[in-house]
């Protein structure tokens, strides 16, 4: 009994000093793209035009937040995904990392407008916890021929520890 009891207790201390992880990375999202209206001054030359041709959000129209990492080595992949119900074909919706917000460890990728559907795509990549990192928005797409409307889409962020 007593070689069990040794046995049980060297096991728990050797799980908590070589453990496995007890944290997980976690991230969080705050903002999003606000309404796009599309008003007359919007009309390049009159009705015969047409639309410019995209919109942006302002710059950190949502900022993403990763937390809980092992330490500035700890490496991570953000994917992104939207869901749309009554989205035009035409139009698309697409969104890139405008700074590295603060923080310990390093961004990659994400630079430059990435187009975003309903299956999870790369969207840039990091280690350590980061935080404040600015995302922008892009429409196209819009024309005279979209009916007119309103249209909306849930934007899903994911991160996947590496």
């Amino acid at each position: 009994m007593k070689r069990f009891i040794f046995f049980v207790f060297i096991s728990l201390f050797l799980f908590f000093l070589f453990g496995s992880p007890l944290c997980a990375i976690d991230i969080s999202v705050i903002g999003g793209l606000e309404d796009i209206t599309v008003e007359p001054e919007h009309l390049f030359r009159g009705k015969s035009v047409g639309l410019a041709g995209s919109y942006e959000s302002k710059e950190g129209a949502t900022m993403i937040n990763i937390t809980g990492t092992a330490g500035t080595d700890d490496a991570w992949e953000v994917r992104v995904r939207m869901k749309a119900s009554s989205w035009p074909k035409d139009m698309a919706l697409q969104l890139r990392r405008t700074g590295d917000g603060d923080g310990g460890g390093a961004l990659e990728g994400g630079l430059s407008y990435v187009p975003i559907g309903e299956s999870d795509i790369f969207f840039f990549s990091g280690s350590g916890d980061r935080t404040a990192i600015p995302i922008r928005y892009k429409i196209s797409g819009i024309s005279l021929s979209v009916p007119s409307g309103r249209y909306s889409a849930v934007i899903t962020y994911t991160v996947v520890d590496l």
